[in-house]
């Protein structure tokens, strides 16, 4: 942790270690917010130990928090970011382990920074970048992909910024990742988890900061976007979409093909593009079949 005066030109010093958005879940984050919603939200969280912003919403930042005031809050901030990881901070501690009962292909690759369980089946032609934890009684197919870096780049003043890789996967015991599946890295300094026993199929991309939960099932060739948080024992159909952002309740069902735009209640099935109520979804189909 050092002063943010480290860094860059302050209002109000504060110490810091991590970057995110105004909803961290790290302490000693610094943010940056556009507007009184974000601002609301990034004085309210505890996590929150400075906020880069305006100087149309600098008075409004809570006293207690550090502040910089910027004409761009966004380049300062994914500067700042890449700053912090190239002095250390931005980082996640793992405890560096391959245990002996680990089963590892010659033809995979498997960089540092990485824990590996016991009995752990790693296929031919695996890559598991650096920051990544699985745990134990997890397959690995082959070709797959963990820790991939996602399109990490953000536009600003008609320019892409580079933005660094800070973040990691975690995999609990008894999963399986088949053939061909991609799961990214966050490029803030947190993991990607997926817990006990969900499989993901064949050519499954799971994309940066997704949380998926127990015994999901997650099938071939699904599309999850960023940031998606999905619950316990969950279906997701062969090539379904689902959009940046969402939650999907504990128990839910997207058949086939569904293009999910919006949250999923607990327990709910959808289909369709865009996917809402199946059934629904159904008797609406057979009244245009007649």
């Amino acid at each position: 942790m050092k002063k943010l005066s480290n860094f860059i030109e302050v209002v109000r010093d504060s110490n810091v270690k991590y970057t995110h958005y105004a909803t961290s879940p790290l302490k000693n984050s610094v943010c940056f917010v556009l507007n009184l919603e974000y601002l609301n939200i990034a004085n309210k969280n505890d996590n929150i130990s400075a906020i880069i912003t305006t100087k149309e919403l600098a008075d409004r930042v809570d006293l207690k928090k550090g502040l910089v005031v910027s004409e761009n809050p966004k380049k300062d901030f994914f500067e700042l970011h890449n700053k912090f990881i190239y002095d250390g901070l931005n980082n996640i501690e793992i405890s560096t382990q391959i245990d002996k009962t680990a089963k590892i292909a010659d033809t995979a690759k498997i960089y540092e920074n990485v824990y590996l369980g016991k009995n752990v089946v790693i296929e031919d032609f695996v890559v598991i970048n650096s920051n990544t934890i699985i745990e134990d009684n997890t397959y690995i197919g082959q070709n797959v992909v963990i820790g991939a870096r996602g399109m990490h780049n953000t536009m600003i003043d008609g320019k892409f910024i580079h933005v660094e890789d800070a973040g990691g996967v975690h995999i609990a015991k008894g999963c399986e990742i088949l053939t061909g599946a991609i799961i990214q890295k966050s490029y803030f300094a947190e993991f990607v988890t997926i817990e006990e026993q969900t499989k993901i199929s064949v050519g499954v991309k799971i994309g940066h900061g997704c949380k998926i939960g127990k015994r999901t099932l997650i099938a071939g060739s699904v599309q999850v976007s960023g940031y998606n948080v999905i619950g316990d024992d969950v279906w997701i159909g062969p090539s379904a979409v689902l959009a940046h952002g969402l939650k999907i309740g504990n128990s839910a069902e997207i058949k086939l093909g569904s293009v999910v735009v919006k949250d999923v209640k607990e327990g709910a099935e959808i289909s369709g593009n865009f996917a809402y109520n199946h059934s629904k979804r159904v008797r609406n189909f057979i009244k245009e079949q007649r």
